[in-house]
């Protein structure tokens, strides 16, 4: 995908100055990217990181349980 120079730039905001209000929200609507799909290993990593931060915020409020029950 080719980067945008500075003049690409100048162009858009232009163009977008020029666009009547729903013109502009549908322009902005349009640009959506959706989800992205990963490999299968991917998703195995995201996951078990998020198990890892459920299972560390458990970890964390039970020390801050026992620490206020002063132990």
């Amino acid at each position: 995908m080719p980067r945008l120079g500075r003049r690409d730039e100048i162009d858009s905001e232009a163009v977008l100055e020029l666009l009547e209000d729903d013109q502009l929200v549908s322009a902005k609507e349009s640009v959506h990217l959706g989800r992205r799909s990963f490999s299968p290993a991917m998703n195995a990593t995201l996951w078990g990181l998020r198990v890892y931060v459920v299972l560390m915020l458990v970890l964390i409020a039970v020390e801050v349980v026992h620490t206020i029950a002063g132990r």
